[in-house]
Protein backbone atom coordinates (compact mmCIF):
# COMPACT_ATOMS: atom_id res chain seq x y z
CA UNK A 1 0.00 0.00 0.00
CA UNK A 2 0.92 3.50 -1.11
CA UNK A 3 2.41 5.93 2.30
CA UNK A 4 3.50 8.95 0.02
CA UNK A 5 1.56 11.28 -1.28
CA UNK A 6 2.08 14.47 -3.47
CA UNK A 7 5.75 15.73 -4.89
CA UNK A 8 7.19 12.32 -3.22
CA UNK A 9 4.77 10.20 -5.14
CA UNK A 10 5.13 12.07 -7.79
CA UNK A 11 8.85 11.25 -7.66
CA UNK A 12 8.25 7.69 -6.73
CA UNK A 13 5.67 7.49 -10.07
CA UNK A 14 7.78 8.86 -12.15
CA UNK A 15 10.39 5.96 -11.77
CA UNK A 16 13.32 5.72 -13.66
CA UNK A 17 12.67 9.23 -14.99
CA UNK A 18 13.25 10.92 -11.51
CA UNK A 19 17.31 10.84 -12.33
CA UNK A 20 16.59 13.42 -15.00
CA UNK A 21 14.73 15.77 -12.58
CA UNK A 22 17.80 15.40 -9.85
CA UNK A 23 19.96 16.16 -12.86
CA UNK A 24 18.09 19.40 -13.75
CA UNK A 25 17.99 20.37 -10.12
CA UNK A 26 22.01 20.09 -9.34
CA UNK A 27 22.19 22.01 -12.54
CA UNK A 28 19.77 24.69 -11.21
CA UNK A 29 21.86 24.90 -8.20
CA UNK A 30 24.98 26.16 -10.49
CA UNK A 31 23.22 27.96 -12.82
CA UNK A 32 21.60 29.98 -9.61
CA UNK A 33 25.00 30.08 -8.20
CA UNK A 34 26.41 31.84 -11.20
CA UNK A 35 23.37 34.39 -11.24
CA UNK A 36 24.81 35.24 -7.48
CA UNK A 37 27.81 36.19 -8.76
CA UNK A 38 27.40 39.73 -10.15
CA UNK A 39 26.34 40.80 -6.86
CA UNK A 40 29.54 39.67 -5.26
CA UNK A 41 31.38 41.72 -8.02
CA UNK A 42 29.11 45.10 -8.10
CA UNK A 43 30.00 45.15 -4.14
CA UNK A 44 33.48 44.13 -4.99
CA UNK A 45 33.73 47.35 -7.53
CA UNK A 46 31.56 49.93 -5.49
CA UNK A 47 34.04 48.80 -2.55
CA UNK A 48 37.06 49.82 -4.48
CA UNK A 49 35.96 52.58 -6.07
CA UNK A 50 34.80 53.75 -2.47
CA UNK A 51 38.17 53.07 -0.79
CA UNK A 52 39.94 55.52 -3.64
CA UNK A 53 36.98 57.46 -4.38
CA UNK A 54 39.32 61.08 -2.69
CA UNK A 55 42.08 59.58 -4.72
CA UNK A 56 40.98 58.05 -8.46
CA UNK A 57 44.20 57.45 -9.49
CA UNK A 58 44.78 54.87 -6.72
CA UNK A 59 41.86 52.62 -8.45
CA UNK A 60 42.83 49.02 -9.43
CA UNK A 61 41.62 49.35 -13.19
CA UNK A 62 42.59 45.62 -13.59
CA UNK A 63 41.13 44.66 -10.37
CA UNK A 64 37.70 46.33 -11.28
CA UNK A 65 38.38 45.09 -15.14
CA UNK A 66 38.43 40.94 -13.47
CA UNK A 67 35.48 41.32 -11.75
CA UNK A 68 33.96 42.74 -14.94
CA UNK A 69 35.26 39.34 -16.47
CA UNK A 70 34.26 36.80 -13.81
CA UNK A 71 30.43 39.12 -14.34
CA UNK A 72 30.49 38.15 -18.05
CA UNK A 73 31.59 34.42 -17.71
CA UNK A 74 28.78 34.09 -14.71
CA UNK A 75 26.39 35.24 -16.98
CA UNK A 76 27.62 32.75 -19.81
CA UNK A 77 27.58 29.62 -17.31
CA UNK A 78 24.31 31.10 -16.16
CA UNK A 79 22.57 30.65 -19.35
CA UNK A 80 24.11 27.64 -20.63
CA UNK A 81 23.33 26.35 -17.23
CA UNK A 82 19.70 27.16 -16.79
CA UNK A 83 19.55 26.09 -20.51
CA UNK A 84 20.59 22.53 -19.86
CA UNK A 85 18.59 22.22 -16.31
CA UNK A 86 15.56 23.46 -18.74
CA UNK A 87 16.05 21.20 -21.18
CA UNK A 88 16.67 18.16 -18.72
CA UNK A 89 13.30 19.16 -16.86
CA UNK A 90 11.66 19.22 -20.06
CA UNK A 91 12.66 15.83 -21.61
CA UNK A 92 11.44 14.44 -17.83
CA UNK A 93 8.62 16.02 -18.30
CA UNK A 94 7.20 14.59 -21.62
CA UNK A 95 8.39 11.35 -20.80
CA UNK A 96 6.58 11.07 -17.34
CA UNK A 97 3.63 12.79 -19.04
CA UNK A 98 3.59 10.22 -21.82
CA UNK A 99 4.15 7.65 -19.20
CA UNK A 100 1.29 9.03 -16.96
CA UNK A 101 -1.36 8.70 -19.93
CA UNK A 102 -0.46 5.24 -21.05
CA UNK A 103 -0.33 4.27 -17.08
CA UNK A 104 -3.98 6.12 -16.81
CA UNK A 105 -5.22 4.59 -20.50
CA UNK A 106 -4.25 0.88 -19.66
CA UNK A 107 -5.43 0.83 -16.13
CA UNK A 108 -8.91 2.25 -17.37
CA UNK A 109 -9.22 -0.26 -19.57
CA UNK A 110 -8.53 -2.76 -17.15
CA UNK A 111 -11.26 -1.83 -14.27
CA UNK A 112 -14.83 -3.12 -14.40
CA UNK A 113 -17.34 -0.50 -15.88
CA UNK A 114 -18.81 -0.27 -12.41
CA UNK A 115 -16.05 2.10 -11.61
CA UNK A 116 -17.24 4.62 -14.58
CA UNK A 117 -20.84 4.45 -13.40
CA UNK A 118 -19.82 6.81 -10.21
CA UNK A 119 -17.87 9.13 -12.07
CA UNK A 120 -18.43 11.30 -15.22
CA UNK A 121 -16.66 11.66 -18.04
CA UNK A 122 -15.71 15.74 -17.48
CA UNK A 123 -14.16 14.16 -14.17
CA UNK A 124 -12.16 11.73 -15.76
CA UNK A 125 -11.07 14.10 -18.62
CA UNK A 126 -9.86 16.51 -15.79
CA UNK A 127 -7.98 13.84 -14.37
CA UNK A 128 -6.36 12.24 -18.06
CA UNK A 129 -5.90 16.33 -19.71
CA UNK A 130 -6.03 19.19 -16.90
CA UNK A 131 -4.09 17.28 -13.61
CA UNK A 132 -1.54 15.60 -15.94
CA UNK A 133 -0.91 18.95 -17.85
CA UNK A 134 -0.48 20.92 -14.79
CA UNK A 135 1.86 18.09 -13.21
CA UNK A 136 3.67 18.61 -17.31
CA UNK A 137 3.95 22.22 -16.45
CA UNK A 138 4.85 21.77 -13.00
CA UNK A 139 8.01 19.38 -13.62
CA UNK A 140 9.23 21.50 -16.76
CA UNK A 141 9.13 24.93 -15.59
CA UNK A 142 8.61 25.18 -11.86
CA UNK A 143 11.27 22.51 -10.50
CA UNK A 144 14.14 24.63 -11.61
CA UNK A 145 12.52 27.44 -10.20
CA UNK A 146 11.50 25.91 -6.60
CA UNK A 147 15.78 25.31 -6.29
CA UNK A 148 16.00 28.79 -7.45
CA UNK A 149 13.96 30.70 -5.46
CA UNK A 150 15.32 28.80 -2.17
CA UNK A 151 18.90 29.36 -2.85
CA UNK A 152 18.97 32.85 -4.12
CA UNK A 153 17.31 34.31 -1.21
CA UNK A 154 19.74 32.04 0.52
CA UNK A 155 22.68 33.08 -0.83
CA UNK A 156 21.80 36.72 -0.85
CA UNK A 157 20.72 36.59 3.55
CA UNK A 158 24.13 35.05 3.81
CA UNK A 159 25.97 37.45 2.22
CA UNK A 160 23.90 40.35 3.63
CA UNK A 161 25.70 39.05 7.06
CA UNK A 162 29.11 38.75 5.40
CA UNK A 163 28.70 42.46 4.72
CA UNK A 164 26.40 43.77 7.89
CA UNK A 165 25.36 41.75 10.21
CA UNK A 166 23.26 44.35 11.78
CA UNK A 167 21.19 45.51 8.19
CA UNK A 168 21.23 41.56 7.83
CA UNK A 169 18.82 41.40 10.89
CA UNK A 170 16.55 44.19 9.99
CA UNK A 171 16.36 42.54 6.48
CA UNK A 172 15.60 39.20 8.02
CA UNK A 173 13.03 40.61 10.02
CA UNK A 174 11.42 42.45 7.54
CA UNK A 175 11.30 39.11 5.39
CA UNK A 176 10.04 36.98 8.80
CA UNK A 177 7.08 39.35 9.33
CA UNK A 178 5.82 39.23 5.17
CA UNK A 179 6.15 35.34 5.88
CA UNK A 180 4.68 35.40 9.04
CA UNK A 181 1.49 37.44 7.04
CA UNK A 182 1.43 34.80 4.70
CA UNK A 183 1.90 31.57 6.39
CA UNK A 184 -1.95 32.67 7.30
CA UNK A 185 -2.58 30.71 3.79
CA UNK A 186 -1.01 27.18 5.58
CA UNK A 187 -0.73 23.88 3.80
CA UNK A 188 -3.59 22.29 5.33
CA UNK A 189 -6.01 25.01 4.06
CA UNK A 190 -4.83 25.14 0.49
CA UNK A 191 -4.98 21.20 0.60
CA UNK A 192 -8.45 21.55 1.77
CA UNK A 193 -9.21 24.51 -1.20
CA UNK A 194 -7.38 22.54 -3.81
CA UNK A 195 -9.25 19.45 -3.42
CA UNK A 196 -12.55 21.48 -3.63
CA UNK A 197 -11.28 23.10 -6.55
CA UNK A 198 -10.82 19.17 -7.98
CA UNK A 199 -14.27 18.59 -6.79
CA UNK A 200 -15.96 21.48 -8.43
CA UNK A 201 -14.48 21.34 -11.41
CA UNK A 202 -14.92 17.77 -11.88
CA UNK A 203 -18.47 18.09 -11.64
CA UNK A 204 -18.38 21.12 -13.66
CA UNK A 205 -16.48 19.28 -16.55
CA UNK A 206 -18.88 16.62 -16.28
CA UNK A 207 -22.04 19.18 -16.57
CA UNK A 208 -20.02 20.96 -19.75
CA UNK A 209 -20.12 17.28 -21.75
CA UNK A 210 -23.77 16.17 -21.19
CA UNK A 211 -24.46 19.96 -22.06
CA UNK A 212 -22.58 19.30 -25.06
CA UNK A 213 -24.07 16.33 -26.12
CA UNK A 214 -27.46 17.05 -25.18
CA UNK A 215 -27.03 20.50 -27.26
CA UNK A 216 -29.59 19.95 -29.75
CA UNK A 217 -32.29 19.10 -26.64
CA UNK A 218 -31.74 22.38 -24.97
CA UNK A 219 -31.56 24.25 -28.06
CA UNK A 220 -35.20 23.07 -29.21
CA UNK A 221 -36.69 23.52 -25.53
CA UNK A 222 -35.31 26.79 -24.80
CA UNK A 223 -33.43 29.80 -25.20
CA UNK A 224 -30.82 29.97 -22.27
CA UNK A 225 -28.82 27.34 -20.69
CA UNK A 226 -30.52 28.20 -17.14
CA UNK A 227 -32.83 25.44 -18.00
CA UNK A 228 -30.10 23.22 -17.79
CA UNK A 229 -30.03 23.46 -14.37
CA UNK A 230 -26.62 21.02 -13.12
CA UNK A 231 -24.43 23.02 -15.30
CA UNK A 232 -26.00 26.50 -14.24
CA UNK A 233 -25.46 25.49 -10.45
CA UNK A 234 -22.17 24.09 -11.14
CA UNK A 235 -21.36 27.03 -12.91
CA UNK A 236 -22.60 29.25 -10.16
CA UNK A 237 -20.78 27.32 -7.41
CA UNK A 238 -17.07 27.68 -9.00
CA UNK A 239 -18.07 31.32 -8.92
CA UNK A 240 -19.31 31.42 -5.27
CA UNK A 241 -16.05 29.15 -4.56
CA UNK A 242 -13.45 31.98 -6.38
CA UNK A 243 -15.37 34.61 -4.86
CA UNK A 244 -14.80 32.96 -1.11
CA UNK A 245 -11.54 32.26 -1.68
CA UNK A 246 -10.39 35.47 -2.72
CA UNK A 247 -12.39 36.92 -0.13
CA UNK A 248 -10.37 35.13 2.58
CA UNK A 249 -6.94 35.70 1.17
CA UNK A 250 -7.13 38.79 -0.31
CA UNK A 251 -6.00 40.19 3.19
CA UNK A 252 -2.72 38.32 3.58
CA UNK A 253 -1.74 37.95 0.36
CA UNK A 254 -1.80 41.80 0.04
CA UNK A 255 -0.08 42.37 2.97
CA UNK A 256 2.76 39.89 1.98
CA UNK A 257 2.97 41.70 -1.33
CA UNK A 258 2.95 45.59 0.43
CA UNK A 259 5.75 44.70 3.02
CA UNK A 260 8.27 42.59 0.38
CA UNK A 261 7.66 46.08 -1.86
CA UNK A 262 8.46 47.91 0.94
CA UNK A 263 11.96 46.13 2.08
CA UNK A 264 14.05 48.63 0.47
CA UNK A 265 11.79 51.79 2.03
CA UNK A 266 11.97 49.95 4.93
CA UNK A 267 15.87 49.34 5.14
CA UNK A 268 16.58 53.03 4.19
CA UNK A 269 16.32 54.44 7.48
CA UNK A 270 18.22 51.79 9.36
CA UNK A 271 20.68 51.99 6.44
CA UNK A 272 21.08 55.85 6.68
CA UNK A 273 21.47 55.67 10.45
CA UNK A 274 24.28 53.27 10.28
CA UNK A 275 26.00 55.33 7.69
CA UNK A 276 26.26 58.25 9.79
CA UNK A 277 27.84 56.24 12.65
CA UNK A 278 30.25 54.66 10.25
CA UNK A 279 33.97 55.34 11.30
CA UNK A 280 34.72 55.75 7.58
CA UNK A 281 31.69 57.13 5.76
CA UNK A 282 32.50 56.80 2.55
CA UNK A 283 33.62 52.91 2.80
CA UNK A 284 29.84 52.39 4.08
CA UNK A 285 27.93 54.19 1.14
CA UNK A 286 28.84 50.57 -0.68
CA UNK A 287 27.35 48.83 2.15
CA UNK A 288 24.35 50.95 2.30
CA UNK A 289 24.15 50.45 -1.50
CA UNK A 290 24.36 47.00 -1.83
CA UNK A 291 21.68 46.48 0.83
CA UNK A 292 19.17 48.50 -1.11
CA UNK A 293 19.47 46.33 -4.16
CA UNK A 294 19.22 42.60 -1.86
CA UNK A 295 15.80 43.94 -0.57
CA UNK A 296 14.79 44.54 -3.87
CA UNK A 297 16.34 41.87 -5.14
CA UNK A 298 14.64 39.39 -2.71
CA UNK A 299 11.22 40.62 -3.86
CA UNK A 300 10.61 38.02 -7.10
CA UNK A 301 12.02 35.42 -5.80
CA UNK A 302 9.90 34.80 -2.53
CA UNK A 303 7.23 36.50 -4.43
CA UNK A 304 7.83 33.11 -6.98
CA UNK A 305 8.34 30.56 -4.37
CA UNK A 306 4.70 31.27 -1.87
CA UNK A 307 3.13 31.09 -5.86
CA UNK A 308 4.99 27.85 -6.61
CA UNK A 309 3.84 26.78 -3.28
CA UNK A 310 0.18 26.53 -4.23
CA UNK A 311 1.19 25.17 -7.52
CA UNK A 312 2.63 22.45 -5.09
CA UNK A 313 -0.99 22.35 -3.58
CA UNK A 314 -2.25 21.70 -6.61
CA UNK A 315 -0.38 19.39 -8.09
CA UNK A 316 -0.27 17.40 -4.76
CA UNK A 317 -4.45 17.01 -5.56
CA UNK A 318 -3.82 16.01 -9.01
CA UNK A 319 -1.30 13.30 -8.24
CA UNK A 320 -3.47 11.81 -5.29
CA UNK A 321 -6.16 12.09 -8.46
CA UNK A 322 -3.99 10.15 -10.61
CA UNK A 323 -3.26 7.94 -7.70
CA UNK A 324 -6.47 7.25 -7.02
CA UNK A 325 -7.13 5.73 -10.49
CA UNK A 326 -3.58 3.97 -10.44
CA UNK A 327 -4.37 2.46 -7.47
CA UNK A 328 -8.63 1.16 -7.83
CA UNK A 329 -9.61 -2.22 -7.49
CA UNK A 330 -9.10 -4.34 -10.82
CA UNK A 331 -10.79 -7.49 -11.65
CA UNK A 332 -8.75 -10.69 -11.01
CA UNK A 333 -7.15 -12.52 -14.27
CA UNK A 334 -6.31 -15.51 -15.11
CA UNK A 335 -3.09 -15.22 -17.32
CA UNK A 336 -3.50 -19.20 -18.48
CA UNK A 337 -5.52 -19.89 -21.59
CA UNK A 338 -8.93 -21.65 -20.75
CA UNK A 339 -9.67 -24.68 -22.56
CA UNK A 340 -13.56 -24.26 -23.64
CA UNK A 341 -15.94 -26.99 -24.93
CA UNK A 342 -17.50 -24.85 -27.30
CA UNK A 343 -19.34 -21.68 -26.94
CA UNK A 344 -22.78 -21.92 -25.02
CA UNK A 345 -23.33 -19.24 -22.09
CA UNK A 346 -24.55 -20.23 -19.24
CA UNK A 347 -25.95 -18.45 -16.04
CA UNK A 348 -26.23 -20.62 -12.54
CA UNK A 349 -28.54 -18.93 -9.57
CA UNK A 350 -26.45 -15.32 -10.90
CA UNK A 351 -27.24 -12.16 -8.78
CA UNK A 352 -25.67 -8.63 -9.28
CA UNK A 353 -25.80 -5.30 -7.22
CA UNK A 354 -24.30 -2.00 -8.06
CA UNK A 355 -23.44 -1.07 -5.28
CA UNK A 356 -26.18 -1.94 -2.59
CA UNK A 357 -28.76 -1.70 -5.24
CA UNK A 358 -29.62 -5.29 -6.47
CA UNK A 359 -30.25 -4.91 -10.29
CA UNK A 360 -30.35 -9.04 -10.91
CA UNK A 361 -31.19 -11.85 -8.75
CA UNK A 362 -31.42 -15.88 -8.92
CA UNK A 363 -30.64 -16.03 -12.91
CA UNK A 364 -30.99 -19.48 -14.52
CA UNK A 365 -30.68 -20.03 -17.98
CA UNK A 366 -28.21 -21.48 -20.98
CA UNK A 367 -27.63 -20.03 -24.22
CA UNK A 368 -26.91 -23.38 -26.15
CA UNK A 369 -23.79 -22.93 -29.03
CA UNK A 370 -25.19 -21.87 -32.25
CA UNK A 371 -29.18 -20.35 -31.11
CA UNK A 372 -30.26 -17.11 -30.19
CA UNK A 373 -31.94 -15.86 -27.45
CA UNK A 374 -33.31 -13.18 -26.75
CA UNK A 375 -33.80 -10.87 -23.35
CA UNK A 376 -36.98 -8.63 -23.41
CA UNK A 377 -38.62 -6.97 -20.79
CA UNK A 378 -39.21 -3.36 -19.47
CA UNK A 379 -36.25 -0.75 -19.57
CA UNK A 380 -34.36 -1.03 -16.66
CA UNK A 381 -35.26 -4.73 -16.05
CA UNK A 382 -31.53 -5.45 -15.91
CA UNK A 383 -30.85 -6.89 -19.65
CA UNK A 384 -28.10 -4.74 -20.27
CA UNK A 385 -26.53 -5.56 -17.13
CA UNK A 386 -26.94 -9.28 -17.86
CA UNK A 387 -25.48 -9.39 -21.28
CA UNK A 388 -22.28 -7.15 -20.25
CA UNK A 389 -21.75 -9.78 -17.46
CA UNK A 390 -21.09 -12.49 -19.84
CA UNK A 391 -18.36 -10.18 -20.82
CA UNK A 392 -17.27 -9.89 -17.08
CA UNK A 393 -17.82 -6.03 -16.92
CA UNK A 394 -18.40 -6.19 -13.57
CA UNK A 395 -18.17 -9.88 -11.45
CA UNK A 396 -21.28 -11.25 -9.84
CA UNK A 397 -21.87 -11.00 -6.17
CA UNK A 398 -22.87 -14.96 -6.15
CA UNK A 399 -22.86 -18.01 -9.35
CA UNK A 400 -21.40 -18.12 -12.01
CA UNK A 401 -21.96 -17.20 -15.82
CA UNK A 402 -19.78 -20.00 -17.54
CA UNK A 403 -18.77 -20.03 -21.26
CA UNK A 404 -18.14 -23.47 -22.34
CA UNK A 405 -18.09 -25.06 -19.50
CA UNK A 406 -15.58 -22.39 -18.11
CA UNK A 407 -16.13 -19.77 -15.27
CA UNK A 408 -15.79 -16.75 -17.05
CA UNK A 409 -13.46 -15.46 -14.30
CA UNK A 410 -11.10 -18.03 -15.10
CA UNK A 411 -10.54 -17.00 -18.93
CA UNK A 412 -7.79 -14.48 -19.36
CA UNK A 413 -9.47 -11.17 -20.60
CA UNK A 414 -7.76 -10.91 -23.65
CA UNK A 415 -9.25 -14.59 -24.66
CA UNK A 416 -12.66 -13.29 -23.47
CA UNK A 417 -12.46 -10.17 -25.51
CA UNK A 418 -11.37 -12.19 -28.67
CA UNK A 419 -14.21 -14.92 -28.28
CA UNK A 420 -17.16 -12.13 -27.87
CA UNK A 421 -18.54 -9.49 -30.78
CA UNK A 422 -20.52 -6.04 -29.04
CA UNK A 423 -23.13 -4.14 -31.16
CA UNK A 424 -24.51 -1.46 -28.52
CA UNK A 425 -27.50 0.80 -29.11
CA UNK A 426 -24.97 3.26 -29.02
CA UNK A 427 -22.28 2.84 -31.27
CA UNK A 428 -18.53 3.77 -30.42
CA UNK A 429 -16.86 5.20 -33.47
CA UNK A 430 -13.11 6.55 -33.05
CA UNK A 431 -11.83 10.06 -35.04
CA UNK A 432 -10.23 7.77 -37.38
CA UNK A 433 -11.09 6.50 -41.38
CA UNK A 434 -14.13 4.30 -41.80
CA UNK A 435 -11.69 2.01 -42.86
CA UNK A 436 -9.82 1.52 -39.70
CA UNK A 437 -12.96 1.51 -37.23
CA UNK A 438 -14.45 -1.47 -39.15
CA UNK A 439 -10.74 -2.97 -38.94
CA UNK A 440 -10.57 -2.72 -35.35
CA UNK A 441 -12.65 -5.92 -35.68
CA UNK A 442 -9.91 -8.02 -36.89
CA UNK A 443 -6.51 -5.41 -37.38
CA UNK A 444 -5.01 -8.47 -39.59
CA UNK A 445 -7.96 -8.40 -42.35
CA UNK A 446 -7.19 -6.98 -45.62
CA UNK A 447 -9.32 -4.13 -47.52
CA UNK A 448 -10.72 -6.93 -49.32
CA UNK A 449 -12.09 -8.73 -46.17
CA UNK A 450 -13.52 -4.90 -44.93
CA UNK A 451 -15.67 -4.36 -47.44
CA UNK A 452 -16.85 -7.61 -47.66
CA UNK A 453 -18.14 -6.88 -43.75
CA UNK A 454 -18.85 -3.60 -45.04
CA UNK A 455 -21.44 -4.97 -47.62
CA UNK A 456 -22.67 -7.67 -45.29
CA UNK A 457 -23.74 -4.96 -43.07
CA UNK A 458 -25.26 -3.00 -45.58
CA UNK A 459 -22.99 -0.12 -45.26
CA UNK A 460 -20.69 -0.31 -48.19
CA UNK A 461 -23.14 1.83 -50.52
CA UNK A 462 -23.58 4.98 -48.54
CA UNK A 463 -19.71 4.69 -47.66
CA UNK A 464 -18.77 4.70 -51.73
CA UNK A 465 -20.82 7.74 -52.17
CA UNK A 466 -18.42 9.77 -49.46
CA UNK A 467 -15.75 11.77 -51.23
CA UNK A 468 -12.85 9.43 -49.66
CA UNK A 469 -14.56 6.42 -49.25
CA UNK A 470 -13.01 4.13 -46.91
CA UNK A 471 -10.70 6.50 -46.02
CA UNK A 472 -13.07 9.70 -44.95
CA UNK A 473 -12.54 10.72 -41.43
CA UNK A 474 -14.96 10.21 -38.91
CA UNK A 475 -15.85 12.58 -36.35
CA UNK A 476 -14.63 16.66 -35.95
CA UNK A 477 -12.63 17.47 -39.30
CA UNK A 478 -14.13 14.27 -41.44
CA UNK A 479 -17.68 13.69 -41.78
CA UNK A 480 -21.05 13.04 -39.30
CA UNK A 481 -22.73 9.68 -40.00
CA UNK A 482 -26.09 9.14 -38.39
CA UNK A 483 -27.12 7.01 -35.98
CA UNK A 484 -28.14 4.12 -38.21
CA UNK A 485 -25.05 4.83 -40.52
CA UNK A 486 -23.10 4.49 -37.19
CA UNK A 487 -24.68 0.99 -35.73
CA UNK A 488 -24.18 -0.49 -39.36
CA UNK A 489 -20.46 0.62 -39.19
CA UNK A 490 -20.78 -1.38 -36.12
CA UNK A 491 -22.28 -4.41 -37.00
CA UNK A 492 -19.70 -4.24 -40.23
CA UNK A 493 -16.93 -4.47 -37.75
CA UNK A 494 -18.96 -7.43 -35.40
CA UNK A 495 -18.90 -9.12 -38.94
CA UNK A 496 -15.35 -8.92 -39.61
CA UNK A 497 -13.99 -9.94 -35.98
CA UNK A 498 -16.42 -13.57 -36.73
CA UNK A 499 -16.54 -14.00 -33.08
CA UNK A 500 -18.21 -17.13 -31.79
CA UNK A 501 -20.28 -15.40 -29.25
CA UNK A 502 -22.16 -11.85 -30.02
CA UNK A 503 -23.88 -9.70 -27.88
CA UNK A 504 -26.75 -7.25 -29.53
CA UNK A 505 -28.00 -4.38 -27.27
CA UNK A 506 -31.33 -3.32 -29.53
CA UNK A 507 -28.84 -3.06 -32.65
CA UNK A 508 -31.80 -1.77 -34.91
CA UNK A 509 -32.78 0.95 -32.92
CA UNK A 510 -31.20 3.91 -35.10
CA UNK A 511 -32.69 2.48 -38.21
CA UNK A 512 -34.93 3.23 -40.77
CA UNK A 513 -37.88 0.55 -41.73
CA UNK A 514 -36.39 0.03 -44.96
CA UNK A 515 -32.90 -0.11 -43.49
CA UNK A 516 -33.71 -2.19 -40.44
CA UNK A 517 -34.82 -5.24 -43.09
CA UNK A 518 -31.34 -4.60 -45.05
CA UNK A 519 -29.75 -4.64 -40.80
CA UNK A 520 -31.88 -7.99 -40.20
CA UNK A 521 -30.69 -9.48 -43.37
CA UNK A 522 -27.39 -8.63 -42.66
CA UNK A 523 -27.65 -10.35 -39.33
CA UNK A 524 -27.34 -14.00 -41.49
CA UNK A 525 -23.60 -13.44 -41.59
CA UNK A 526 -22.99 -12.39 -38.34
CA UNK A 527 -25.30 -15.06 -36.59
CA UNK A 528 -24.59 -18.44 -38.57
CA UNK A 529 -23.40 -21.15 -36.01
CA UNK A 530 -22.94 -18.63 -33.28
CA UNK A 531 -24.52 -18.07 -29.55
CA UNK A 532 -26.04 -14.83 -29.64
CA UNK A 533 -27.65 -13.00 -26.83
CA UNK A 534 -29.44 -10.00 -28.57
CA UNK A 535 -31.39 -7.41 -26.27
CA UNK A 536 -34.58 -6.15 -27.99
CA UNK A 537 -37.75 -3.30 -27.84
CA UNK A 538 -38.76 -4.14 -31.49
CA UNK A 539 -40.41 -7.40 -30.87
CA UNK A 540 -40.55 -8.35 -34.40
CA UNK A 541 -36.79 -8.91 -34.38
CA UNK A 542 -36.75 -11.86 -31.85
CA UNK A 543 -40.34 -13.82 -32.36
CA UNK A 544 -37.97 -16.74 -34.37
CA UNK A 545 -35.28 -16.61 -32.00
CA UNK A 546 -34.61 -20.10 -30.15
CA UNK A 547 -35.75 -18.90 -26.69
CA UNK A 548 -37.12 -15.60 -25.00
CA UNK A 549 -36.49 -14.39 -21.56
CA UNK A 550 -38.67 -11.92 -20.45
CA UNK A 551 -36.62 -10.26 -17.79
CA UNK A 552 -38.18 -7.80 -15.08
CA UNK A 553 -38.02 -7.21 -11.05
CA UNK A 554 -34.67 -8.24 -10.85
CA UNK A 555 -35.18 -11.83 -12.32
CA UNK A 556 -36.48 -14.08 -15.83
CA UNK A 557 -40.28 -14.14 -14.65
CA UNK A 558 -40.99 -16.31 -18.20
CA UNK A 559 -39.23 -18.40 -20.51
CA UNK A 560 -39.77 -19.85 -23.88
CA UNK A 561 -40.18 -19.40 -27.80
CA UNK A 562 -42.50 -16.72 -29.24
CA UNK A 563 -45.42 -19.18 -29.52
CA UNK A 564 -44.86 -20.81 -26.00
CA UNK A 565 -44.82 -17.62 -24.60
CA UNK A 566 -48.24 -16.38 -26.13
CA UNK A 567 -49.90 -19.44 -25.36
CA UNK A 568 -48.41 -19.11 -21.59
CA UNK A 569 -51.00 -15.67 -22.10
CA UNK A 570 -48.74 -13.39 -19.18
CA UNK A 571 -46.52 -10.60 -19.11
CA UNK A 572 -45.01 -11.29 -22.79
CA UNK A 573 -47.90 -11.57 -24.26
CA UNK A 574 -49.35 -8.29 -23.13
CA UNK A 575 -46.31 -6.79 -24.44
CA UNK A 576 -46.38 -8.29 -27.74
CA UNK A 577 -50.16 -7.04 -28.20
CA UNK A 578 -49.43 -3.54 -26.92
CA UNK A 579 -46.07 -3.92 -29.42
CA UNK A 580 -48.57 -4.87 -32.15
CA UNK A 581 -51.16 -2.26 -31.33
CA UNK A 582 -48.74 0.47 -31.69
CA UNK A 583 -47.08 -1.04 -34.91
CA UNK A 584 -50.68 -0.56 -36.49
CA UNK A 585 -50.95 3.06 -34.91
CA UNK A 586 -51.24 6.08 -36.90
CA UNK A 587 -52.80 10.07 -36.24
CA UNK A 588 -55.95 10.54 -37.39
CA UNK A 589 -57.42 14.34 -37.81
CA UNK A 590 -60.76 15.36 -36.65
CA UNK A 591 -62.70 13.97 -38.86
CA UNK A 592 -60.95 10.53 -38.09
CA UNK A 593 -58.93 10.66 -41.75
CA UNK A 594 -55.60 9.10 -41.07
Amino acid sequence: MKTKQGIPRLLEIAGKKKIWLIFSALISVVSTAAQFIPYIAIYKILKELALNATKPEMINNDYIWYWCYITLGSFVVYCIFLFASLMLSHIAAFDILYEFRVKLSNKLAKLPLGFFSDKTSGSIKKVMSDDVERIELFIAHHIPDIVSSLLFPAMLIIYMFIIDWRLALVAMCIFIAALLIIAQMNNSRMKTVADEYVKIMGRMNGSIVEFVKGIQVVKIFTKSTKAFERLNNNINDFQNYAFKITQQWSTPYIGFNLILAATTLLIVPPATYFLLKADSYPDYIPTVLMFILFSGSMFFPMLKLIWIGGVISQVTVGVNQIDSILQEYELPQHTKQATLKGYSVEFDKVSFAYSDDTVLEDINFIAHEGTITALVGPSGGGKSTLAMLIARFWDVATGEIKIGGVPVKMIPIEQLMNIISFVFQDSMLFFDTIEENIRMGNTAASFEEVTNAAKAAQCHEFISKLPNGYKTLVGEGGTYLSGGEQQRISLARAILKDAPIVLLDEATAYADPENESKILESFSHLIRGKTIIVIAHRLNTVVNSDQILYINNKSIQENGTHEELLAQNQNYARMWNSYSTAQNWVISNTNGEG
